[in-house]
């Protein structure tokens, strides 16, 4: 892939970290202000509703971190170099890959195997 392409997708990458630090910002403000998730038990008397509800905000923020972190991983292999070579099997990335997704370290078989092997972990309660 041209390095051209890759400012372009570092571009896009820088994009989606600030919309997602944004994202997790006002989550994180909102949690401590906002009656919607923390205090639901007070507007509907269903504290097994409220609880499911401030589970699912968690679990949105903990989701939008990690996928900030992945941005941030991609961020650092185009400084170092890295980036568009594939973290399992070093071979190039795609750049239709790429560019659905910036943040991929895998090319695309090397990332079925591994959500494959993923899946039989969690089959086997690992």
């Amino acid at each position: 892939m041209a390095k051209k392409q890759y400012s372009e997708l570092k571009v896009l990458l820088k994009a989606q970290r600030e919309m997602l630090l944004d994202e997790v910002r006002a989550k994180i403000a909102a949690s401590g202000e906002d009656p919607g998730f923390v205090n639901q038990s007070k507007i509907t008397d269903d504290e097994g509703l409220a609880d499911a509800a401030a589970e699912m905000e968690v679990a949105m923020v903990i989701r939008e971190s990690q996928e900030l972190q992945e941005v941030e991983a991609a961020l650092a292999r185009i400084d170092d170099g890295s980036y568009g070579d594939c973290s399992d099997c070093g071979e190039e990335i795609g750049a239709a890959r790429l560019k659905a997704n910036p943040a991929a370290r895998r090319c695309l078989s090397c990332q079925e195997k591994y959500e494959r092997a993923q899946g039989q972990l969690f089959k086997a309660g690992l």
